[in-house]
């Protein structure tokens, strides 16, 4: 089943399944777990399993009840970081289309979710872009209000270089800040930016560089420091679906901030993820509506470059 981008909710997700289909033997590699360390939040064979299926269960109800939209896309066989769908590919509805830039995985433990992750995607109307040899994850993208571009983390996971190709999948201005702290290793566990362009930040998760950068970047208003205590407890890993901001656990002081900006914070206990290093953001691709672009230039762009590569090897 396609999507039709003429009938999007306000906010329209892709969330990953938590286990395998029913389609072949059951067997230990096709539920969500934690079975290795590629981040300092990783603790393996921690997860209570039903515990987890309970509580994704009711993020996607919150979700929905807020007014999203949200598609399944089914879990990799073994590849139980997965169920994270952000960071597989950023997601955009633009000039009638969807496309997906797949994201280009650091660890070599998650690169074998992307040739599925591609293939159903594909199967879901998006014009699926494998960019070049560069680094660079859905975790590490926060788009801007108004198409006004994205920021791009980079440092832990992403590399500076994608920026360039964000930027032309886009084909807006993009941002790359870097992130210093390795507990804080997407941007998107160290930052978040509101629809209204207010941008709660950790400063401690980036360089004093990035910081000054971040405050003259055009379609940030507000900057508001949140405490390195409140980034770590996934405070600023929400998802704003309208009014509604939804948070993968109790963060008093963000959702004392929230409350101040007009928002209505709504805590879904996530832990079982916080234990795999993710939590509300992570667990959701939002499809960016974007205004329109010249999409057949960014395809000579990534051929012609896909070229020269190939007569440079």
């Amino acid at each position: 089943m396609t999507l039709n981008t003429g009938h999007f909710a306000p906010a329209t997700f892709a969330v990953s399944q938590v286990r395998c289909e029913k389609d072949h033997v059951r067997s230990r590699d096709c539920a969500y777990q934690v079975a290795w360390n590629i981040n300092p939040h990783m603790k393996v064979g921690a997860v209570a399993w039903r515990r987890a299926c309970s509580q994704h269960r009711e993020l996607l109800r919150v979700l929905r009840e807020a007014g999203a939209s949200c598609f399944e896309l089914p879990f990799v066989h073994g590849a139980y970081d997965s169920v994270f769908a952000k960071d597989n590919a950023v997601l955009v509805a633009q000039d009638g289309e969807l496309r997906a830039l797949l994201a280009t995985m650091r660890h070599g433990q998650r690169r074998g979710e992307q040739r599925a992750r591609a293939r159903w995607l594909a199967a879901r109307g998006f014009d699926v872009i494998e960019p070049p040899r560069v680094h660079i994850e859905g975790g590490d993208v926060a788009m801007l209000p108004a198409g006004r571009g994205a920021l791009l983390g980079y440092g832990q996971r992403s590399t500076q270089r994608a920026a360039g190709v964000l930027e032309a999948f886009l084909d807006a201005p993009v941002t790359p800040l870097e992130l210093c702290d390795p507990y804080l290793y997407h941007l998107d566990t160290a930052l978040t930016v509101l629809s209204d362009g207010t941008a709660l930040v950790c400063p401690e998760a980036f360089t004093p560089e990035s910081l000054h950068t971040l405050s003259r970047t055009e379609g940030i208003g507000q900057v508001v420091p949140i405490a390195r205590d409140d980034a770590l407890a996934f405070g600023l890993n929400l998802v704003e679906v309208g009014n509604t901001v939804i948070i993968g656990a109790r963060v008093p002081r963000v959702e004392a901030v929230l409350r101040g900006l007009g928002r209505r914070p709504v805590s879904v206990r996530l832990d079982q993820f916080h234990l795999a290093g993710g939590s509300a953001a992570c667990l959701v691709a939002r499809v960016h509506s974007l205004p329109p672009m010249a999409a057949q230039r960014f395809r000579e762009e990534q051929e012609q470059e896909s070229m020269m590569a190939s007569l440079s090897a």
